[in-house]
């Protein structure tokens, strides 16, 4: 039966290998740093990629191991969709290049740390786990992790052209 269900249907469904998630409903805080985050990622990733928010990927479409996940942001750079056709960006067969995961307080850790690994196995360079209960960003590369406290400026090697101080994302509304 779970085979025959629309993954695109509510509520969102993501697969982490072969393991069924239900995708955790935001409140409001998440939804509005998802807005404001993404509006900053897209003004920076003109000219380098896409970047939309709950956009899915299938990762690995083998029965066991099946992984399709919807991070909450994605950048896919120019060069990696180049060629390929509108299905194919519509749901792409491989990691995005930055991936953004936004913590809602019903988010389980193993589930997080499992998103992040798979994002860096299927070829993420760069995956940002934003904590607004902390108010950090750890960013996850295949070599390090890093952790910016809201009173810094984000900028990372891996996404050269992203900028921006977390104050900007972290301060109440």
């Amino acid at each position: 039966m779970r085979m025959l269900r629309n993954l695109d249907e509510k509520p969102y469904v993501e697969i982490l290998s072969g393991r069924w998630v239900e995708k955790v409903s935001p409140v409001y805080r998440h939804g509005a740093l998802e807005l404001d985050l993404g509006g900053i990622m897209r003004a920076q990733a003109k000219g380098h990629g896409l970047v939309a928010s709950e956009w899915r990927f299938d990762l690995c479409s083998d029965p066991v191991k099946r992984t399709t996940v919807v991070p909450d942001i994605a950048f896919v750079s120019l060069q990696r969709i180049q060629g390929l056709t509108d299905d194919d960006i519509a749901a792409p067969s491989f990691a995005p290049d930055v991936a953004v995961e936004i913590r809602s307080p019903d988010d389980r850790e193993r589930d997080i740390q499992e998103k992040i690994a798979l994002y860096l196995a299927y070829g993420s360079v760069l995956v940002l786990d934003v904590d607004p209960a902390r108010a950090t960003i750890g960013a996850h590369a295949r070599e390090s992790t890093t952790t910016y406290q809201s009173n810094e400026r984000f900028s990372h090697a891996a996404a050269p052209w992203l900028t921006f101080d977390l104050s900007r994302l972290f301060q109440r509304d």
